[in-house]
C-alpha cells in the first residue's frame, strides 16, 4: 500500500542494479526519522532522503578536505599516490540502514553519525626494492629478542620462514615472532615518512584546539627533536584524528610498527583510541590461540587478513573522514577481497557477472568460510611480503573450494564488473527515478 506523502521510485545502488523503494518528498533536514528496529515503507523513504542530503553535504566539503589530506602526505617520496572520494548515496544508504535496523536512527543527526568515513582518503605507499641474499642475512643477524641475538637454530628457523618453506605448526608458532622483529625495519622504512607527517599534523591540531605550546611538547617528550624543529619551521596542515586502527590478520604484519603506534599514542596522550596488537615476541601468545572478542577488537585483528592503518578524522570544514594507509599491492587485493564477506553480511549490490561466485559463497559452511578466510589472509601476507621486498610464494586455493573463489578468479570478475559499470555509467545520472 502506498504511504501518504511518498512517491514510489526505483533506487539504483549501482548502474544496472535496481531496488524499488518508497522515497519521501520531504527534505531530509525537515524530517524526523523514527525507527525501533523494524524498517517500514515510510522509514525507508526517509532513509533515502537522508542519504541524498548527507551525500550532497559531503560533495560540498570534498574539495577542501581533499586538499587538506594532499597537503599533509602527497609530497612524500615514499607515497605513490593518494585516492580521495566522497561516499556515494548507495554506500551512505547502506550504512544508515544498518543503524536503522539496530534501532539507533531517530533523527537526521543520528543518521549522519553512522557515516564516519564520509570522505575517504587512501595514502598508498610505494613498494621497497627486493632484498638480496646479503641484505637478508644481515637483517637476520640484527634481530634481537629481549635484547638477545638469535641462536643458530632460531636463525635457521627464521630463514626457512622467510623463504616460505614448509614448517610444522609448532615451528610456525616459534618463527612468527622472530619474523615480526625481522620485518620491523622494513615496515618502518616504508611508512616512517607518512607516520612522521601524521604525528606533526596531529600535534598541530592539538596546538590549535587545546593551546598546546612548544614548551609543553618538549617537556612531555611528545615528539623527537627533529620533528619539533620541523613543526617550528614548516607549515603543517592540522588533522583532528579521533580513532586509529592498525588492522592486520592473526598471522600478518601491520602497516605501522609497534614503535610507530607507540609514537601515535604518545602524541595523542590517551585522548584518541589507538588499536593495535603488540608484537608477539612481547605479548607471548600465538595469533590463533585464546583471543577474546574484546581483544580481537582492541588489537584490530581481522580474520580475512585485511590490513591497513586506518584513522578517523574530522576535517577543518567539519566533514567526517577516514584515512587509510596501505601498500600498492595489498590495496589492489583489498578492492575485491571483501566481496565474500559483504555477501555473507547481506550487502549484495553485485551484478549478474557475480552470480556463480555468489552461489559458491552461499554454499560455504561456517567452518569452510573460516578456512577460506585463512586462504585470503595468506594472499594478503603474500602481497605484503612483495611490498616489503621479501621472498614470497603465492598461496594456492585449497582443492576443496570452487576455483571461482580463488584470488585470480575474483580479480578477473572484479575487473570485468568494473569495466561493465564504467560502460553503464556513460548514461547513468540519477540514483532515484520515478516508476511509471
Amino acid at each position: 500500500m502506498k504511504i501518504p506523502g511518498t512517491v514510489i521510485k526505483t533506487f539504483f545502488p549501482k548502474p544496472g542494479i535496481k531496488v524499488p523503494v518508497n522515497f519521501s518528498k520531504l527534505k531530509a533536514r525537515e524530517t524526523m526519522l523514527i525507527c525501533t528496529g523494524e524498517v517500514n515503507d515510510l522509514m525507508q523513504a526517509d532513509l533515502g532522503t537522508a542519504a541524498i542530503q548527507i551525500a550532497e553535504d559531503l560533495r560540498k566539503n570534498f574539495k577542501s578536505a581533499k586538499q587538506q589530506v594532499d597537503d599533509v602526505f602527497s609530497k612524500l617520496e615514499t607515497v605513490m599516490h593518494i585516492e580521495n572520494r566522497a561516499k556515494s548515496v548507495p554506500s551512505i544508504h547502506s550504512k544508515i540502514l544498518r543503524g536503522a535496523m539496530e534501532g539507533d536512527v531517530t533523527s537526521f543527526e543520528t543518521a549522519k553519525s553512522y557515516v564516519l568515513d564520509g570522505i575517504g582518503s587512501r595514502i598508498i605507499s610505494k613498494s621497497l626494492k627486493p632484498l638480496n641474499e646479503k641484505e637478508i642475512i644481515g637483517m637476520i643477524d640484527d634481530v634481537r629478542i629481549n635484547n638477545n641475538p638469535l641462536t643458530a637454530e632460531q636463525k635457521v628457523l627464521l630463514r626457512n620462514y622467510i623463504d616460505g618453506k614448509t614448517l610444522t605448526p609448532e615451528q610456525e608458532i616459534e618463527a612468527f615472532p622472530l619474523f615480526e622483529k625481522f620485518a620491523q625495519p622494513l615496515i618502518e622504512k616504508r611508512s616512517q615518512p607518512v607516520v612522521d607527517n601524521l604525528l606533526l599534523s596531529i600535534t598541530k591540531s592539538r596546538m590549535m584546539k587545546e593551546g598546546l605550546t612548544f614548551d609543553e611538547i618538549k617537556a612531555k617528550g611528545l615528539l623527537s627533536e627533529d620533528l619539533i624543529k620541523r613543526l617550528q619551521t614548516e607549515t603543517i596542515e592540522p588533522l583532528d584524528i579521533t580513532l586509529v586502527n592498525n588492522y592486520r590478520g592473526f598471522n600478518g604484519l601491520p602497516e605501522f610498527s609497534s614503535r610507530q603506534i607507540q609514537a601515535i599514542r604518545k602524541v595523542t596522550e590517551g585522548k584518541v583510541v589507538v588499536r593495535s596488537r603488540p608484537d608477539l615476541a612481547d605479548y607471548n601468545r600465538f595469533p590463533n590461540e585464546g583471543y577474546t572478542k574484546d581483544e580481537v577488537k582492541d588489537f584490530a585483528l581481522k580474520a580475512s587478513g585485511y590490513r591497513t592503518a586506518q584513522a578517523n578524522v574530522v576535517h577543518a570544514n567539519g566533514a567526517l573522514g577516514e584515512l587509510q594507509f596501505r601498500g600498492e599491492l595489498t590495496n589492489r587485493f583489498a578492492e575485491y577481497e571483501h566481496i565474500a564477506y559483504d555477501l555473507r553480511q547481506n550487502k549484495n549490490t553485485l551484478g549478474p557477472i557475480f552470480d556463480d561466485f555468489k552461489r559458491a559463497v552461499s554454499e560455504l559452511s561456517n567452518d569452510d568460510y573460516a578456512e577460506y578466510n585463512l586462504y585470503l589472509e595468506k594472499c594478503y601476507n603474500y602481497y605484503n611480503r612483495l611490498e616489503l621486498g621479501l621472498p614470497a610464494v603465492k598461496p594456492k586455493l585449497p582443492k576443496k573450494f570452487n576455483e571461482i573463489l580463488s584470488d585470480d578468479s575474483l580479480r578477473i570478475l572484479h575487473d570485468k564488473n568494473e569495466a561493465m559499470l564504467k560502460d553503464l555509467e556513460k548514461d547513468f545520472k540519477p540514483y532515484f527515478v520515478a516508476v511509471v
